[in-house]
């Protein structure tokens, strides 16, 4: 069966230093979760993970917002949840890593990661469904880009990093009842400056039990980013004084979405879903 690969990167219209997201830094007390699952039974599974998690240094905090300060404010959000279950007996092979951590990170390091691997046999028409899915929402006011963006060059080019309310959102599904399949899930949006990119990825890979002996069900896959950006709100007189600051204004909006499903025998299915915002990309 031939190989299905979708890369989806959200990269043209958020890049740039017109544009903002540059992330949000850390509070002052931070935390880790890890945790590692692993089951090898014949019988019935049942698990799940859910997070919700808010973020903001508006100096009203959590409770004051909405709305953020007109100035120098900003909230994250960002939720994760995973279900994974059987109606009946199977051999299972379940392997899952989670690991949270609220600290800043730089590109190539995760706020959320989430790798789980499963492998089922259904007896007597015995199915399991597992679904995944990952959200990040990132709102803030405007910014003097040299406080938020190490790299001394990007003040240059744009004095203030716009408002912007961006939110993107990644997930699969999979019900069957012979099944071999792989997730990866991250997403970093607490970074130590506006120089590592809001990222979130979700990739699925589905493949054969064994050799011609194919997964056997329906598998799904989707993501959806909403992007808005302001204008800046800035005009620039000569000797780069800076003469008028208006209102921010809307000044670019874009929708995406995708959607995929496959049912039947599935001999190999792969997804890969990216989206990244940044001032410096």
């Amino acid at each position: 069966m031939k190989k299905l690969v979708y890369v989806i990167i959200m990269s043209g219209f958020l890049s740039g230093f017109a544009l903002a997201d540059p992330g949000i830094p850390a509070v002052p007390e931070t935390q880790g979760i890890d945790i590692s699952t692993t089951v090898y039974a014949i019988g019935n599974i049942a698990s799940s993970s859910d997070m919700q998690w808010l973020i903001s240094n508006d100096p009203r905090g959590l409770p004051g917002i909405p709305p953020l300060n007109i100035f120098f404010a900003t909230a994250y959000q960002s939720t994760y949840s995973e279900d994974t279950s059987s109606n009946g007996n199977g051999l299972i092979f379940y392997d899952k890593e989670l690991d949270v951590e609220t600290s800043g990170q730089v590109s190539g390091q995760w706020n959320i990661e989430a790798t789980k691997e499963i492998t089922f046999v259904g007896i007597d028409g015995a199915r399991i469904t597992s679904a995944d899915n990952i959200f990040v929402d990132g709102t803030a006011t405007r910014y003097l880009t040299d406080k938020v963006i190490l790299c001394p060059f990007t003040a240059f080019e744009t004095i203030l990093t716009p408002s912007y309310c961006n939110s993107a959102e990644a997930g699969s599904l999979i019900d069957m009842s012979v099944a071999n399949v792989r997730t990866t899930t991250t997403d970093r949006f607490v970074v130590p400056s506006g120089d590592s990119p809001v990222e979130l990825n979700h990739d699925i890979l589905v493949t054969g039990f064994a050799t011609d002996v194919p997964s056997r069900g329906i598998t799904s896959a989707h993501m959806g980013v909403l992007t808005q950006e302001g204008s800046g709100g800035i005009r620039i007189f000569d000797q780069g004084r800076i003469i008028l600051l208006y209102p921010d204004a809307p000044a670019g909006q874009m929708e995406f979405s995708e959607d995929t499903i496959v049912f039947g025998d599935i001999s190999n299915f792969e997804k890969l879903m990216h989206y990244e915002s940044s001032m410096r990309r």
